[in-house]
């Protein structure tokens, strides 16, 4: 191989390392991590509804199960009254118009959350705008499994988005309920393998 070639290969090798950088480092703190605290919003995450509390386990309202990555996960919940807690944070880089993403996440269900005992389904959004669910790019099962179960998605978004929101969710639409879902390990966003 000459020089010239050993340019061209070395430049080739540092822009295909730089966009795979660029496209897993989106998501901060996919791993829920912070120091485990009732009422507390994770690190890298905000409030996407009012009356967002959402508890940062193991440890609180009767929660320790282990987490499935990392030291903690997140809890969110559901209220007889209708309201429910979401947390959504800014991507570091915009998910660009019409081009697929794969997500994956953990999700489990406690049978103990002091009363909060109710299983429930997880949605998540996408929206350039922060707090508004622009576009909802998946609804998962109703989540009743105490064990960690891992669910992968796809997203594409119709118009560009730059942040992403997850919400607890009792999937009724005629009855609210007292539930929870457990949250750990969010994939990074990366392209769509379409082998």
């Amino acid at each position: 191989m000459n020089n010239y070639n050993i340019k061209v290969f070395s430049i080739s090798l540092l822009l295909t390392l730089s966009h795979v950088t660029i496209a897993q480092a989106l998501i901060s703190n996919p791993s829920m991590e912070d120091q485990p605290a009732d009422a507390t919003m994770p690190s890298g995450w905000f409030s996407a509804s009012k009356g967002t509390t959402p508890d940062i386990l193991p440890g609180f309202w009767g929660v320790y199960a282990e987490p499935e990555d990392g030291e903690s996960y997140v809890g969110l919940i559901t209220r007889p009254d209708g309201s429910f807690e979401s947390i959504a944070q800014r991507l570091g880089e915009s998910l660009s118009k019409e081009t697929c993403y794969t997500l994956g996440l953990y999700l489990a269900h406690s049978e103990n959350y002091t009363g909060y005992n109710q299983p429930l389904k997880l949605r998540v959004y996408i929206s350039n705008k922060k707090n508004k669910r622009e576009q909802l790019v998946y609804e998962s099962p109703l989540i009743d499994n105490e064990d960690w179960e891992f669910f992968r998605f796809d997203i594409t978004p119709k118009k560009p988005a730059k942040y992403l929101i997850l919400e607890a969710y009792n999937g009724s639409g005629e009855k609210a309920w007292k539930g929870n879902i457990l949250i750990d390990g969010l994939s990074q966003l990366t392209i769509c393998n379409r082998v």
